[in-house]
């Protein structure tokens, strides 16, 4: 079942980060490091906002309106939770641009507003989508905005070149399909601030310690830029975001390609046959998971060479290539407890642990962070956080294995990273053309061996009946 729904969703997990990989790129010749710097941190504050303001009620959804059998009042509660979240989201941003010295730009205030409300709505309405196994509203949402946002943006670059103009087109494609999320959804939109309390007690309990949780993630992820521009300006972060923002971008595309599904049909499974069933289920997705991201972090730190001397504009090459290769290892560790350990204390129902270990590793990158900028500048601040990713990706999946019964097969673990290491071997070949053919024959080669060589491994886990048939007729 989990193949084939990831099929289902493959569409969107592939084509709207593909075009998000491909703005990464494209902004480095169309932007100064300064304008980067700032539509960098600005995209990093939506998801700030969103997770403090609006993913209580997103988690909630997630977890429990597949489930709900009257609907009606998580229905007629909707509104006033996004229109609350909306209402919280003002100031923040207000506040951020404060801090950043911009607020005496109207256009840039109106713009960020916009791109940034818009964008946690769209945002919360897919992530419903999900919960309902509605996958073409799903798509929209993962698809329209970041491809045709990014189209709108270089047609706005023609007329006011700057990040106003990158901001303001996926903020007018992210208004544009609202209306359209909700017809698919069925929803009413209005101003209603009545809330159910039943709904309200049950999504704070729940929602409210992985809020906590989501803005110490944010810190996890995004606070390497905020000590890198509190100790280097601006022009420093735009640097650092091009790897940073690469290495977080591919390595997610990596993971999502199997988790727009994976949470939700554990969650069904829950339904029909308890907790333990919805863990056993995220056990067998994180196999699929670590084979993704396995490859990905370990072909991207053989290829990060000749992937920004190729694409990357040359004023950011420099810092690219000190960055990428780590920022690929510390978002493999974090999307992979992120997809799969976490995921079994939600099911386990325990919001309070996944808040401490947030609360940890963000502290722990922080400090990191900042004593590896003092020590080695851009690489001793990616270092930081690489090592706080690793430590609590150990620690979750420790206490999930002792305290409920988390599990993979260690053989199977085992025979992916042999594959990984083989791939590895083709991938450094130093034999292989230069240019962007070069590229894609060296990609091409180190993937067909991996697809070979893990897909042996997977076999028998995935099909095991097609194995039995071959063995009893052989």
């Amino acid at each position: 079942m989990i193949i084939r729904q990831t099929l289902q969703y493959l569409p969107a997990q592939i084509v709207g980060p593909l075009s998000q990989f491909l703005a990464v790129l494209l902004w480095t010749h169309w932007l100064l490091p300064r304008d980067y710097g700032l539509v960098a941190l600005l995209f990093s504050v939506q998801e700030l906002v969103f997770a403090l303001c609006m993913s209580w009620w997103t988690q909630y959804t997630v977890r429990y309106l597949p489930g709900l059998s009257d609907r009606g009042p998580y229905e007629r509660s909707e509104n006033a939770a996004i229109l609350a979240a909306s209402l919280a989201q003002v100031p923040a941003v207000l506040a951020v641009l404060a801090l950043m010295g911009h607020l005496e730009s109207v256009a840039l205030m109106a713009t960020a507003l916009a791109f940034t409300l818009s964008r946690t709505v769209a945002t919360h309405l897919g992530e419903r989508a999900r919960a309902l196994g509605d996958v073409f509203t799903y798509s929209v949402v993962q698809i329209a905005g970041p491809v045709l946002g990014l189209g709108a943006g270089f047609l706005l670059m023609s007329v006011r070149p700057g990040a106003i103009a990158v901001l303001g087109g996926f903020a007018l494609v992210q208004v544009l399909i609202l209306p359209v999320l909700a017809w698919r959804l069925g929803l009413r939109p209005g101003l209603s601030l009545r809330i159910d309390p039943v709904s309200l007690r049950g999504a704070t309990a729940y929602g409210v310690p992985l809020l906590v949780a989501g803005g110490f993630g944010w810190v996890s992820v995004n606070g390497i830029r905020v000590v890198v521009e509190r100790l280097d300006g601006l022009a420093a972060v735009g640097l650092l975001s091009v790897g940073w923002n690469l290495g977080q971008r591919l390595i997610g595309v990596a993971a999502t390609l199997v988790t727009a599904a994976a949470f939700p049909l554990a969650v069904r499974q829950v339904a029909s046959g308890g907790a333990g069933a919805g863990i056993a289920q995220i056990g067998r997705t994180a196999i699929l998971i670590f084979a993704l991201l396995l490859p990905s972090a370990v072909g991207l730190c053989c290829i990060s060479g000749r992937l920004t001397e190729t694409f990357v504009g040359a004023e950011f090459q420099a810092a690219t290539l000190v960055v990428l290769p780590l920022a690929s290892l510390a978002a493999a560790f974090r999307n992979l407890r992120m997809h799969t350990v976490d995921q079994v204390f939600m099911i386990a129902e325990r919001p309070g642990f996944l808040l401490a270990l947030n609360a940890g590793e963000a502290v722990a990158a922080m400090i990191l962070c900042a004593a590896g900028f003092a020590w080695s500048g851009l690489s001793g601040a990616c270092f930081g956080t690489l090592v706080a990713a690793v430590a609590s990706t150990v620690h979750a999946v420790v206490v999930g294995r002792m305290r409920h019964g988390f599990a993979v097969p260690v053989g199977v673990v085992l025979q992916l990273c042999a594959a990984a290491a083989v791939m590895a071997a083709v991938l450094l070949w130093p034999s292989y053309p230069a240019g962007t053919l070069g590229l894609a024959a060296q990609v091409a080669a180190g993937g067909t061996v991996y697809v070979a060589s893990a897909a042996l491994a997977l076999r028998r886990m995935f099909f095991p009946t097609a194995a039995g048939l071959r063995v009893r007729r052989s």
